[in-house]
């Protein structure tokens, strides 16, 4: 599937996905690629091109993050729920959110401590910001990235213990799911929580490269988390999201 810039992409039709290109294996647009993949939707893939305007990402969706997705004249949409629902509605089925109300905001719950603000994604990137600021020489856009998390030098401290409750609370719903014969993480079949497990999982401990080609840097970087995160990532937890990789996702993972 070729790539086009935002220009190009803003002027089309049909469903279009803004995501970052060639810098490593960001989860949230990993997540949203995977879950149109899953459903069987069509979409072309757009990436900032030297040709576009720096502004053009916030003029045509109103933010300046990664990634968008936009389905033809209505408002893009960037968080992770309402891409989520997005896909949902355009294709009902294989349904990624479970029809019983309970399991649904179990669901939502879930997802949100790992894709939302405080979760799990955000706080392991607090964690390698520190890293990367204690070093001589910071990219200056190091900075710039530190401010849209809103690094500070204590969230910086709290984020391994937010990590650590979060992998705990993850491996005891997935527990619970296997002594009610269960496979997935959370209702009767796959869901978005397992999709969104899967991706986010790669910050902590990538897969193989031979799964996962991405710089030898960024590949030590992410894969070393401390002690008590590292503890807290349960055997069972990481061979489910081989097993997602394996049953529901594109292998090798396409960066």
């Amino acid at each position: 599937m070729d790539w086009v810039s935002l220009s190009e992409a803003r002027r089309m039709s049909g469903l279009r996905i803004a995501l970052l290109r060639n810098g490593g294996p960001s989860p949230w647009g990993q997540a949203a690629r995977n879950l149109f993949e899953i459903k069987g939707i069509p979409f072309r893939r757009a990436a900032r091109a030297d040709s576009d305007p720096p502004e053009l990402l916030e003029e045509w969706t109103g933010q300046a993050s990664f990634p968008v997705v936009a389905y033809e004249d209505e408002r893009p949409r960037a968080g992770w729920a309402e891409i989520l629902l997005l896909a949902e509605r355009l294709s009902p089925k294989p349904a990624l959110i479970p029809a019983d109300a309970r399991e649904r905001a179990l669901l939502f719950g879930l997802a949100h401590e790992i894709c939302g603000e405080q979760g799990l994604g955000w706080c392991y990137r607090l964690m390698l910001l520190a890293r990367i600021l204690d070093g001589p020489s910071p990219p200056p856009e190091t900075r710039v990235f530190a401010r849209k998390y809103g690094f500070t030098t204590e969230a910086a401290r709290a984020a391994p213990a937010r990590v650590t409750a979060i992998l705990r609370l993850l491996a005891d719903q997935l527990q619970r799911q296997r002594a009610a014969s269960r496979r997935y993480l959370v209702g009767e079949g796959l869901s978005a929580l397992d999709v969104y497990w899967a991706t986010f999982a790669n910050m902590l401990d990538p897969l193989p490269r031979e799964l996962l080609p991405m710089d030898d840097g960024l590949r030590a970087l992410l894969g070393a988390p401390p002690a008590e995160v590292q503890s807290a990532l349960d055997p069972e937890l990481q061979a489910h999201r081989d097993f997602v990789f394996r049953a529901h996702l594109r292998l090798p993972v396409e960066l």
